[in-house]
């Protein structure tokens, strides 16, 4: 392997592993927000649509917590894309203010809800969907739109789409060299370079899953505290991005 290809290779390690922390980040933050508030604050589209309900039969009160809870993650998103224009010519440590803000915003919100349980609930829910919106907005900039890792709606149609493509990609072997050419592309399928992002959505899925499932066994054993263990998830993610695996090309300004 040439140094390029390493290179390469070693940005792709890091890449991936970023996204799969953050979407496991992601999967137990909104776990978490769900058994303590009783709302998953990262997706969007159920926000909108409880505030479309909660407007059209009169609960002006939920419809006005839906539309703080859809602008904070416009506000957590909005936050991360400035950060990140701060830091876009840095070769390292590019992602360091936005997930700083992040870490310090979940640890707050942890310790407040760990000391104070039954004050300032709706303020609470808003900071977690600021930094789910943050979340969302850095991994989306970094990957050129192809992770955003606080939802799995796109995951979840990418997986379907990816999963006819194998199929297919395998029948076609059959049909070129019989049963020897349908085994050679099953042994091939890890390396397959076109199966790559299906590789990395199916990561995503698994995590998020994972994320959630600890997300919620330890809130329902030590409570709204946990939230301290995304914040040391950021720490490696920084710590990724400030070793020699991640060294990135500046992220170009849009």
């Amino acid at each position: 392997m040439s140094f390029s290809e390493e290179t390469t290779a070693r940005n792709r390690f890091s890449y991936f592993t970023l996204a799969l922390l953050l979407a496991g980040i992601a999967g137990g933050v909104n776990a978490i927000a769900f058994f303590a508030f009783g709302v998953r604050i990262s997706h969007m589209t159920g926000n909108v649509s409880w505030f479309g309900e909660s407007f059209a039969s009169g609960r002006l009160d939920n419809a006005l917590e839906a539309g703080y809870l859809v602008i904070a993650f416009i506000l957590g998103a909005c936050a991360s894309e400035a950060l990140l224009e701060t830091s876009r010519k840095r070769r390292r440590g590019q992602y360091i203010p936005a997930l700083a803000l992040e870490i310090a915003t979940l640890g707050a919100v942890a310790f407040w809800g760990h000391t104070n349980p039954e004050m300032h609930e709706n303020f609470l829910l808003r900071c977690l969907a600021f930094s789910m919106g943050l979340q969302n907005a850095l991994t989306t900039r970094v990957s050129g739109a192809v992770v955003r890792p606080t939802h799995l709606t796109g995951v979840l149609t990418d997986l379907g789409i990816q999963a006819v493509r194998v199929l297919v990609w395998l029948r076609d072997g059959f049909r070129d060299g019989g049963a020897r050419g349908l085994w050679d592309r099953l042994v091939g399928l890890p390396r397959a370079q076109q199966f790559e992002r299906a590789r990395l959505q199916m990561g995503l899925a698994l995590s998020f899953v994972l994320g959630s499932v600890l997300g919620s066994f330890l809130f329902l054993s030590f409570g709204t505290i946990v939230l301290l263990l995304p914040c040391l998830g950021l720490l490696m993610v920084i710590a990724l991005d400030m070793s020699t695996m991640a060294s990135h090309t500046p992220v170009p300004s849009t």
